[in-house]
């Protein structure tokens, strides 16, 4: 990496600090490494171990675990003090492939605001999207497609828009399937053994997201609550295409993408004790299960959750936000030492 570009980098981290600092928000730095990890059957992890001096034999290695994201300190603080926060720093995932937007090492912005639920985080998204373009350029050099305000549109509605059908409409996988198959999804597939949830990932992925636009960015909200998370939920009223009215259940969620990149991925944090502990026994089951590597769960993770004042947590790829901001289209162009070449 050049000069000008560790400096732009360096910039860009500043920035990112002053605004939250000057916001009011309490800046942490928390450990890397732990013993037990919040369950995500939908990554990998980072396995090493402490060595005891002087000792041998099975109790001389204590295994830790590289975070994948500094959520499990980050709630813990919230539910112990009650103040909006936030951090950079390195996360680590492991079994990912690695390339323009993917690196088993990364930077990321957490950020949590406390009695403000996932709209207000996205406010402040676009604030500091805004502030960050105001601050590191003038007017005429500013990369274009990045400015808000953000497009917002439900994850309903992306369905229709992009997909031709809508989510409220699709009770069954079987509901699923039929479209994917409309949509020249299924080649060597057999759709008969997929859940709704793996079959809405399929066309969210393979179909929504190359279609969302990329000379604005877009928020995407609402996401279904057939798909589990630890956001919290909500009951809309919905008239169906047979003109049946119904309710249709959502998570208190969005992702923002931009110039089609996905940046950033907020909830409304659920803090019902029994939510969250069904949710992490089903993924600790299952990652049990599948985990290439897998670990323990966090002890007493639901009481934490539940301790925490209403707030809302975003996660933000820096690495790639940085990318667009410097108009390039790997990160490796802005990362000082990229594993690509290691890897």
């Amino acid at each position: 990496m050049d000069l000008e570009m560790l400096k732009f980098r360096a910039s860009c981290i500043q920035a990112t600090r002053s605004f939250f600092i000057n916001k009011g928000y309490l800046e942490t730095d928390t450990p890397a490494l732990s013993p037990r990890l919040i369950p995500e059957t939908c990554l990998e992890v980072f396995r090493t171990e402490y060595r005891k001096p002087w000792q041998e034999g099975s109790d001389a290695s204590v295994p830790l675990f590289l975070v994948p994201s500094p959520e499990v300190y980050l709630k813990q603080i919230i539910a112990d003090h009650g103040i909006s926060l936030f951090q950079i720093s390195k996360c680590y995932r492991n079994a990912e492939s690695v390339g323009r937007i993917h690196s088993p090492e990364f930077t990321m912005l957490e950020y949590y605001t406390v009695y403000a639920g996932y709209l207000k985080s996205l406010d402040i998204t676009e604030a500091l999207v805004t502030y960050l373009l105001d601050t590191l350029f003038i007017p005429e050099n500013e990369p274009l497609g990045l400015r808000p305000p953000f497009i917002r549109m439900t994850m309903n509605e992306a369905f229709r828009s992009y997909a031709g059908f809508s989510l409220v409409d699709c009770p069954e996988p079987a509901d699923l399937a039929r479209h994917a198959q409309r949509l020249g999804l299924n080649d060597a597939h057999n759709f008969s053994q997929w859940s709704w949830d793996d079959l809405y990932e399929l066309i969210l992925v393979h179909t929504v997201e190359p279609a969302l636009p990329h000379d604005q960015p877009i928020a995407i909200l609402d996401y279904p609550a057939a798909v589990p998370c630890l956001a919290a939920g909500k009951t809309q009223e919905v008239t169906r295409k047979d003109k049946r009215t119904g309710e249709w259940k959502t998570k208190e969620r969005w992702e923002l993408y931009m110039k089609g990149v996905e940046i950033a991925n907020c909830y409304t944090e659920e803090r019902n004790e029994k939510e969250i502990t069904q949710y992490i026994e089903a993924e600790d089951s299952l990652k049990q299960q599948t985990a290439r590597i897998p670990h323990p769960p966090v002890t007493g993770f639901s009481a934490i959750c539940a301790k925490m004042p209403p707030c809302s947590g975003s996660a933000l790829g820096l690495d790639r936000l940085i990318m667009l901001l410097a108009g390039k289209s790997s990160i490796d162009t802005v990362l000082p030492f990229p594993l690509t070449d290691a890897i």
